[in-house]
């Protein structure tokens, strides 16, 4: 379970890219109203990409920082002891 520091610094960070993310989508609806460029297409997909690419870097975060810290330590094998 992650700190509440963790976690509040994480949604703060998420909050900010949403809101920066809806801006530029926004930006690029009213650019394509004005000028309708040879391409809609692609330019929605300039937009709409990196948002989802955004959407699986922050999966991949939150998971990493809720998963359980693992301790790896190896201990010496005792005279006359099998080991596989």
């Amino acid at each position: 379970m992650p700190s509440l520091l963790t976690a509040l610094v994480f949604w703060a960070a998420v909050a900010a890219v949403l809101l920066a993310q809806v801006m530029i989508l926004r930006s690029t609806r009213r650019v394509l109203r004005a000028a309708a460029p040879a391409r809609p297409a692609l330019e929605w997909g300039f937009a709409l990409v990196p948002a989802l690419v955004l959407v699986v870097v922050l999966v991949a975060s939150w998971r990493a920082a809720v998963r359980p810290p693992v301790l790896e330590f190896s201990v010496p094998a005792l005279p006359g002891e099998i080991r596989s």
